[in-house]
């Protein structure tokens, strides 16, 4: 009996058709959600869930053929797996086929086990002296030097190892000297796999017959023996001898047509063969006979034979059309001891898949005083080995120059680009080989080609073309399949070259890593992308230009504030941020403003900035340096200079100076105005400037703020000590005539506020002199609360086959044909709605799409998937290839974005989840 698992593909195909190749045990399976979605502020963001890990499994199943029809001892004629007949005394040789159908190697320990004496009709013998052994070249007979075994070693069955994945085996036994004519006996070939002592093979019994009478045996075997080459030939012998105790006659039943054959005696012997599937014969077959008169003959519909030879080179095997071998005589012309021996050869389809079995048994008819037969020979097994193959090169243009070489083809340029960007090339492999194969893809890591490492700095990553980084194997893909996929390229932000630089991508054979090939991506030329200009307002230009950058000179008091609107133009060819700094005198203070509705003047709620925020190429922001005049500053004229820096690339500023003339002035000032954003809960400290400019000492006290809106009871603490100690109110703060102090403000957000809500909270703060004079000042502390973030958690079980038993409770072990079961879930942890939320999951290396199902918490939102991240549909796939991904997202707009779209328009509001699950089966 066969024991494997139920969902496991039997060990041999029918003839001609390919093995359902297994996943190797040990092979890793790994799965990588990940999301784009854009946050409340705008901004484009995305993120990734932790990486399920699944290991494959062994799994032990062989199979023993040819099959009898039970477990048991069979006693009755029928039933049996083969049969054999020959003179008491003399031997007997049954042939077996072991083959491994496992997903790894495994060793299976072989006894032969004897029938039982008894029985009537027929009368039953035990066999004498049973012999395994290893018939290495699969001929059906044993030849001297192959050895008595016990056990056989057998690797995988995967392509080109199906060769060693299959043992020939011969059992030699001996009918006892004592038999009467007609009597049988017995035995049986019984297999255990080593790895897995329950997986067994104990159906394959076979009968030996004592006769008197003539008895021609059948053997046959194949060259080569085992693994055969798309393209190559097989060539057939099939080889028997009179073993029994008198000669052999002629068929009394005829078969169609052999009887017109114009020979000296009509009668005859027939030794024939099925022509595999999908094989073509070279030529004529050949034989010979120890006696008789040989004619070779052919049959087109199995029933008709003829000796008119067809057109060999379109005569393919179709189960149907037969080669045989026709030996005519007269009487018992067939004598005790005479052989006979028939060949043909066959040529094997050039494009003949890995893993495509020809599997071959021959016949006999014969008479021995009745027509016997047809009687089987052994079957040989010739498997289709595999050729790995891999060509890369540019998109749609896959090319292998061979030996890792680059041909002219094999390359792609990109004419020109500029420091911080990113290039792209879009590559397509195609596997070359003759099977199903994965391949890992890879950067160069050397000095020259075709093992060229990216240029120093440059940070390159293997993504598939919707930009989701390839870590692992990608495949399997049939023979002749193509599959395309990106390497994006950030260039440094310093970096610049006027001579070409490449790289080298390569491709390697998962199934043979000796099998590989590169391809080479340019960049021709790479110029500096930053370039900033900072002048007076409406003074910025591209190219910059001098004249008219510097602001006018102004004149002021102490303990004020003077304006500078400014400009600033990105220059370069990258988005960037520019940083505001300013050398000024010892002692002032400067703070730029966002300028925000571009009238140059610093208007109150307008933000505190110490840089431009993100700027397009050509963009023009506007702000204001804010330069504090400390009290008791001296008159006179100060210079200043402002700067402005690249954030990515520190080297590239530009800066304009102007001054300041001071007059002398007493006066108490408490500034700037202050916004800033902050998530809840959260925390934001302001920093306020307290400043006396008069002659005086001046004692300072500020009470707990009002609202200019509606208060919604936040927290708010004063520090003067810079941050030691917290009051809700100050007072006692002794400033000396031209002396300053910084005033923080801690504002304290309770969780549950909404995204969007603001406070402004008016502060006031009263210098009171020694003439008991007042002098009052106020600020406005503007909060603004945002945030607002998408998690994706994994986590996956692998179950048996498409059971509801479970494997593993993580996934982390599976067998072929298992099922793995991966569930994400997305939550906007934030405080603010996202949109347009996509979630995509790619199909893991090794396995088959399943099924996919989404459910959501978003109110009124609607599951949409899709396969390509662009078209959606209401509908869940039921088909994924290898390479693709599942794409999930909600629709929340109805008929304002529609089902088919995934927009702005499409919210995830806080706290709101979408939970996937995504089931594949193991190859």
């Amino acid at each position: 009996m066969k024991r494997t698992l139920s969902l496991l593909v039997g060990a041999v195909a029918l003839l001609g058709v390919a093995f359902a190749q297994q996943t190797p045990a040990g092979t890793n399976i790994s799965n990588q959600a990940s999301a784009t979605y854009i946050d409340s502020a705008g901004q484009n963001q995305s993120t990734t869930s932790n990486q399920v890990l699944t290991v494959v499994q062994q799994v032990y199943s062989f199979t023993i053929t040819p099959n009898s029809a039970s477990t048991s001892e069979p006693t009755g004629a029928a039933g049996f797996a083969q049969s054999r007949s020959a003179l008491p005394g003399a031997r007997v040789y049954f042939p077996y086929t072991v083959n491994n159908t496992g997903n790894g190697p495994d060793t299976i320990n072989l006894t032969s086990v004897l029938g039982t004496a008894g029985g009537t009709t027929p009368v039953r013998f035990v066999l004498q002296t049973p012999t395994i052994y290893r018939d290495t070249n699969c001929n059906g007979s044993v030849d001297a030097g192959e050895s008595v075994i016990s056990s056989v070693a057998l690797t995988q069955n995967v392509g080109a190892l199906a060769a060693t994945s299959l043992a020939c085996v011969i059992i030699e036994t001996t009918i006892p000297s004592s038999a009467n004519n007609n009597e049988v006996g017995n035995i049986n070939l019984s297999g255990i796999s080593a790895g897995n002592n329950s997986v067994t093979d104990t159906n394959n019994w076979s009968r030996a017959i004592a006769t008197t009478s003539a008895a021609l045996d059948i053997n046959k075997s194949a060259s080569p023996s085992n693994t055969a080459s798309a393209g190559g030939t097989i060539s057939y012998t099939i080889t028997g001898q009179n073993r029994g105790g008198s000669a052999a006659s002629g068929l009394t039943t005829i078969p169609t047509g052999l009887g017109s054959i114009p020979v000296a005696s009509s009668t005859g012997i027939l030794i024939w063969d099925i022509v595999p599937t999908g094989l073509t014969l070279t030529g004529a077959p050949s034989g010979s006979s120890g006696a008789g008169t040989v004619n070779i003959v052919y049959s087109s519909d199995g029933t008709t034979w003829t000796s008119t030879a067809p057109t060999f080179a379109t005569w393919a095997g179709d189960g149907t059309r037969r080669v045989g071998m026709w030996i005519t005589g007269s009487g018992a012309f067939f004598p005790q001891g005479a052989s006979y021996t028939f060949s043909f050869t066959t040529n094997v389809p050039a494009g003949a898949a890995s893993g495509t079995t020809y599997t071959n048994t021959a016949n006999l008819q014969f008479n021995n005083g009745a027509d016997v037969g047809p009687v089987a020979s052994n079957s040989t097994s010739n498997t289709v080995g595999t050729t790995f193959g891999v060509a890369l090169g540019p998109n749609g243009t896959a090319t292998a120059a061979g030996n890792g070489a680059v041909g002219s083809a094999d390359s792609q340029t990109i004419a020109s680009a500029f420091s911080g960007q990113t290039v792209t090339f879009t590559q397509t492999l195609q596997n070359t080989g003759n099977a199903s194969d994965s391949f890992n893809l890879s950067l160069g890591t050397g000095a020259t080609a075709p093992n060229l490492a990216p240029p120093s700095g440059w940070s390159c990553q293997i993504t598939q073309i919707d930009g989701t980084p390839i870590n692992t194997a990608v495949g399997p893909f049939a023979a002749n399949a193509t599959f395309n996929f990106q390497v994006r390229c950030a260039i440094p932000a310093s970096y610049t070259t006027a001579t070409a630089v490449s790289l080298n991508v390569i491709a390697t054979s998962v199934g043979n890593s000796g099998t590989s090939d590169p391809t080479a991506d340019t960049v021709s030329a790479v110029s500096l992308g930053y370039a900033v200009d900072l002048a007076t307002r409406g003074n910025t230009s591209r190219p910059e230009t001098a004249a008219n950058d510097n602001p006018a000179g102004q004149t002021t008091n102490p303990a004020t504030t003077v304006s500078f609107p400014l400009d600033v133009r990105n220059n370069g060819e990258n988005t960037d941020t520019y940083q505001l700094s300013a050398t000024i005198p010892s002692g002032w203070s400067v703070q730029f403003i966002n300028d925000a509705n571009n009238n140059g003047v610093a208007d109150s709620g307008e933000a505190v900035v110490n840089n431009t925020g993100l700027m397009a190429k050509d963009a023009v922001r506007s702000v204001i340096a804010v330069v504090t005049v400390p009290a008791g500053t001296s008159p006179g004229s100060n210079s200043l200079t402002f700067t402005t820096t690249s954030a990515t690339l520190g080297t590239v500023s530009n800066a304009v100076s102007t001054t300041i003339t001071v007059n002398e002035v007493r006066a108490f000032v408490f500034d700037p105005d202050r916004s800033g954003t902050v998530t809840s809960p959260g925390t934001i400290v302001y920093t306020h400037n307290l400043r006396n400019n008069g002659n005086a000492s001046a004692t300072v006290a500020i009470p707990a703020p009002t609202f200019l809106n509606t208060s919604r009871g936040w927290t708010y603490q004063y520090s003067t000590d810079g941050g030691t100690t917290w009051t809700s109110t100050v007072s006692g703060l002794v400033l000396a005539a031209n002396a300053s102090a910084t005033l923080q403000v801690r504002v304290i957000v309770p969780a549950g506020e909404a995204i969007g809500v603001s406070e402004t909270a008016q502060i006031t703060a009263t210098a009171t002199y020694a003439s008991s004079a007042t002098a009052a000042q106020t600020v406005n502390d503007t909060t603004t609360i945002v945030a607002g973030d998408l998690t994706l958690a994994k986590t996956g079980i692998s179950y048996v086959g498409s059971s509801a038993t479970v494997r593993s409770a993580t996934a982390a072990t599976a067998l072929p044909g298992d099922q793995i079961l991966y569930t994400v879930v997305a939550t906007n942890n934030g405080v603010g709605n996202l949109t347009t939320v996509k979630i995509a999951d790619p199909l893991p290396s090794f396995t088959d799409f399943v099924s996919v199902s989404a459910t959501t918490t978003i109110s009124g939102g609607t599951v949409v998937y899709s396969t390509d991240g662009n078209n959606w549909t209401t509908t869940a796939p039921t088909t994924l290839s290898a390479g693709q991904s599942i794409y999930v997202a909600v629709n929340t707009a109805g008929t304002a974005g529609g089902a088919g779209s995934i927009d702005a328009s499409d919210l995830m509001a806080p706290g709101r989840t979408i939970t996937i699950t995504f089931r594949v089966q193991v190859r």
